[in-house]
């Protein structure tokens, strides 16, 4: 019997490793423990877009009131620690995706206001959150209600029944956090321990048992599929394979009582299921077709019915409770000890004691890999990666200079030196060690912002480094937003102009994929062209008219496009 997992396991492992970084982590908690919220939504990458004075003279000191007491128990770090991915073997998080964020209890009205927090608009670039204050029963948008376990640092000691367990233990875990063997799951619930009952979900569900596994949760499903056009792609068994229907009953009992309605929506797969609270409080459900009329309906949060991604991780042994959130492992594994996490660079890490070995472990400082193997003439050989160069050490500077001259010749690279030339942006294959550091490198920097990359090339990475798609770190800095970064890569050699294997410079990434208008200037001053096309003939200037033309003049949400546009016109008329 194979017991059900999440997808995309190995992903999500990644996701777990850099998306919230140690270093966030801490500074949000001690802004937490400030009781400086503002200072906690700067460490957390999150823009506050909204003043709370005005929120008060548009909408009342209660309701002003209201919004501030969900500020100060916000813990930023939390909430993007459960924010849904895009996957598909990234890490960043879902884009175009807005959660209302409320600790309030009873009915809204037309009146009340809570945070909203919007996702990022690009997939590989600034992972920056977007926090404003707006309409609780706002109908323009799909309204996800982020219940507070998943956000706030108060009510985060309930994640553990939002799991399908109790305090006193953990579905697939021993009341002391040890791993259970599946086959000793439970097979009958147990009214005194809640984790017997997704335990008994477990086996039905890897039995194939998907509607008896929904009705011992409390699910009458209806298996009958109306969206024929699906039925040939997915069926409804691997969707409700993905899905855990155990306590859906009281989040829809807390919706009910927030929004007045008694049916929700559950997108999985690009299937939708209709769930439904009837009068006696149980809960049907059902698959529907699309319909647009109900778009904009309340959706349950994916966090709160898929399989819960740490306990996976956990019982396949690709996370220890030590490498959890802090606020996570309170929750769930009170009494696991509290150790460094592996998301931002650390000085103490171990060194590779056996370089020579194709398997080995490259040494580590300042969280880089600095000794890495390299097959080269039937041996192997060392690259060190440190003081901001990648040099192959196993050769003479006689030998590097013959390769230099034969490069200058037109030659072609073999070995250490061609591996060198892959890492900066050349042709040719990247050893498997240098990949992964490249790999660990752009995560880091994806998810760390300038922190991280400020880190990353103190500590000695090569400016000159390619990110694997023919782009430099210039290519990245979307991601970053610290304008002086772009000098500090330019002053170490990496060009302006270098283009990725699109054709692409730094500055058409930055107008074309979410970057600032701030970073637009900066690229502008260091000599980038707007009148550079890419491969596909098109200029950052074309670029920028296009996504303009999107907006109105008074869309706030096109502002930064708008403002970049007039930033790249300003410069060309210089």
């Amino acid at each position: 019997m194979k017991p059900p997992v999440i997808d995309e396991i190995r992903t999500w492992q990644r996701v777990r490793r850099y998306a919230v970084p140690a270093a966030m982590v801490e500074a949000c908690a001690a802004a937490r423990e400030a009781g400086d919220w503002r200072a906690a939504c700067a460490a957390g990458r999150i823009d506050v877009a909204f003043d709370l004075a005005e929120v008060a003279r548009e909408h009342g000191r209660v309701r002003a009131d209201r919004v501030e007491a969900d500020l100060g128990v916000l813990a930023p770090d939390l909430l993007r620690w459960h924010l849904p991915r895009v996957l598909g073997g990234r890490t960043g998080v879902a884009t175009h995706e807005r959660f209302v964020l409320s600790t309030g209890n009873g009915r809204f009205d037309e009146h009340d206001v809570v945070l909203v927090v919007d996702t990022p608009k690009t997939v590989d670039g600034s992972q920056r959150l977007r926090l404003t204050v707006g309409p609780a029963l706002a109908g323009d948008y799909p309204v996800q209600d982020l219940p507070p376990v998943y956000w706030s640092a108060v009510s985060v000691d309930g994640l553990a029944g939002a799991y399908g367990g109790s305090p006193a233990r953990l579905p697939g875990f021993t009341p002391d956090g040890t791993r259970r063997p599946f086959e000793s799951y439970a097979t009958v619930v147990d009214p005194d321990d809640p984790a017997s009952r997704a335990e008994v979900f477990d086996r039905l569900v890897a039995d194939g048992e998907m509607v008896e596994a929904w009705a011992m949760a409390g699910v009458d499903l209806d298996p009958e599929a109306r969206d024929t056009y699906h039925r040939a792609h997915e069926s409804e068994r691997s969707v409700l394979g993905r899905l855990v229907p155990l306590g859906l009953d009281a989040e829809l009992a807390r919706i009910q009582d927030r929004y007045g309605v008694d049916r929700v929506m559950i997108w999985s797969a690009g299937r939708r299921v209709e769930m439904r609270r009837r009068e006696d409080g149980t809960v049907a459900a059902r698959f529907v077709g699309y319909d647009p009329r109900q778009v904009n309906r309340v959706r349950v949060v994916g966090v709160v019915y898929e399989r819960p991604v740490d306990l996976d991780l956990l019982r396949h042994g690709l996370l220890r409770p030590a490498e959890l959130h802090p606020l996570v492992r309170r929750a769930l594994f009170p009494a696991a000890p509290s150790v460094a996490r592996d998301a931002v660079p650390v000085a103490d890490r171990p060194p590779a004691t056996d370089a020579a070995r194709p398997d080995a472990a490259p040494s580590e400082a300042g969280g880089l890999r600095v000794e890495v193997p390299v097959r080269c003439g039937g041996e192997w050989h060392t690259l060190v990666h440190g003081a901001g160069r990648l040099d192959p050490v196993s050769h003479t500077p006689e030998e590097v200079a013959g390769e230099e001259l034969l490069r200058a010749l037109g030659g072609r690279s073999a070995g250490c030196f061609a591996a060198v030339q892959a890492w900066r942006g050349g042709d040719g294959r990247l050893p498997r060690a240098l990949r992964e550091l490249r790999r660990d490198v752009l995560l880091r920097i994806q998810h760390g912002g300038a922190a991280a990359m400020t880190a990353l090339l103190d500590a000695g990475l090569d400016p000159r480094m390619g990110d694997g798609r023919g782009g430099t770190l210039l290519h990245h800095l979307r991601a970053v937003g610290d304008v002086s970064l772009v000098r500090r890569l330019l002053d170490a050699g990496v060009p302006v102009m270098a283009g990725d294997r699109r054709g692409r410079t730094a500055l058409h990434v930055a107008v074309g994929d979410g970057g600032s208008p701030e970073m637009v200037r900066a690229l502008l001053a260091a000599g980038a062209d707007p009148h550079a096309p890419d491969g596909d003939d098109l200029t950052p200037l074309d670029l920028a008219e296009g996504k303009a033309n999107m907006y109105d003049d008074e869309d706030e949400h096109g502002q930064a496009v708008l403002r970049i546009r007039d930033v790249l016109t300003e410069g060309t008329q210089r």
